[in-house]
């Protein structure tokens, strides 16, 4: 079916074009001493258990049901696995969670999936590589305890986590669970790793975001994002627009210095793209009645990073960014928000207000 919008061609501007700033930006941040951040290092401390293994599993059997650990590296791992396990609990049956979504097995005994998680080469040289490039954190530390800082300004309810670094072997990007959020530093080593090149999920589009940068604005956008679920039930895709708009503008609000192509994950390309076809995307939305469609795989589609949003992408010259109705709907709060300056983040967050009447509040018009 031949598109009902035209875009328009795109033109590189020297800088990213200018819209309102976000009035809490403008906020001074309080001095918040329970949000001084030390990242808990436990990527280092279960690979610190490799100092057990003195005879690695032989290459290419990793079979779980048919290793055989010499009855050393058995006694020293589980007595090491106790330990960390006495002193992290929840968090550490968490990080065997992960481990075992990697292997596709559960419940298996630690000490097995270490030896053969720790005897694997790809694993060994994958975290060599992270230990260097994470083996100081000390920024990231101010950044969080900036952040953290800054949140609780705004939002006094913010609960403050803790940030824990795992190596998951690419099991899992960013979790979180009631008290922390917890960061794999092996999606963080920058758009040259040519690792990346070979890693199963990994796809072209997602390389250029997986850099140290993105550590601080995805780890909070992540916590954000689980102490305030969507809970509507039956939603459609303009509900997810705007909640997810909620917490990008959010997000800009407590990190102000970043720039908020960045929160998005995009380039100047991308973004100038967003804003030179603005109109043309929203008209699309509306002429197909897609803003209140509730089919799982239309908002999946939409909403879930991609390497392009094929509704809007005219041909291979006009490809429109992934998940460019969150750009959206970043764009609807954002008005909503500046055309009822009593509404605090707080009450952004916490109110129950139907997606169309944000919308119709906001008086948007691209």
């Amino acid at each position: 079916m031949k598109k009902s919008f035209k875009f328009i061609p795109f033109i590189l501007l020297a800088t990213f074009s200018c819209s309102k700033q976000n009035r809490f930006q403008q906020i001074e941040t309080k001095d918040v001493p329970e949000a001084k951040t030390e990242i808990i290092r436990l990527d280092k401390e279960i690979y610190q258990l490799d100092q057990c293994i003195t005879k690695p599993a032989k290459i290419g059997n990793y079979d779980l049901l048919l290793v055989d650990i010499p009855d050393p590296d058995s006694i020293c791992l589980n007595n090491k696995i106790e330990a960390i396990k006495e002193k992290h609990g929840e968090r550490f049956q968490l990080y065997l969670y992960q481990l075992g979504a990697m292997t596709g097995v559960h419940n298996v005994n630690p000490a097995t999936l270490f030896y053969l998680f720790l005897s694997h080469p790809a694993y060994s040289d994958l975290y060599k590589e992270c230990e260097q490039k994470y083996a100081d954190v000390s920024d990231l530390e101010d950044d969080f305890t900036e952040a953290f800082a800054r949140a609780k300004t705004l939002i006094p309810s913010f609960n403050i986590p803790k940030v824990c670094t795992f190596f998951s072997g690419f099991a899992e990007y960013i979790a979180a669970d009631s008290s922390c959020v917890y960061v794999s530093v092996e999606y963080f080593l920058g758009a040259d790793c040519e690792k990346y090149q070979y890693v199963p999920g990994i796809y072209d589009y997602m390389i250029p975001n997986l850099k140290r940068e993105k550590v601080v604005p995805d780890a909070l956008y992540h916590w954000i994002c689980s102490e305030y679920p969507n809970e509507k039930e039956g939603k459609d895709l303009l509900d997810e627009m705007i909640h997810y708009g909620k917490m990008l503008y959010v997000e800009e609000a407590i990190l102000p210095k970043t720039e908020k192509p960045l929160l998005i994950g995009y380039n100047q390309e991308q973004w100038e793209w967003c804003e030179e076809n603005e109109k043309g995307m929203w008209n699309y939305l509306r002429e197909h009645n897609l803003l209140f469609s509730t089919d799982n795989k239309t908002i999946s589609d939409f909403i879930y990073p991609a390497n392009n949003t094929k509704y809007f992408s005219y041909d291979s010259e006009h490809q429109a960014p992934s998940q460019a109705v969150l750009w959206l709907g970043w764009k609807i709060v954002s008005q909503y928000m500046e055309r009822n300056k009593q509404i605090t983040l707080e009450e952004l967050l916490t109110d129950k207000k139907e997606a169309q009447m944000i919308l119709a509040q906001s008086n948007y018009r691209p």
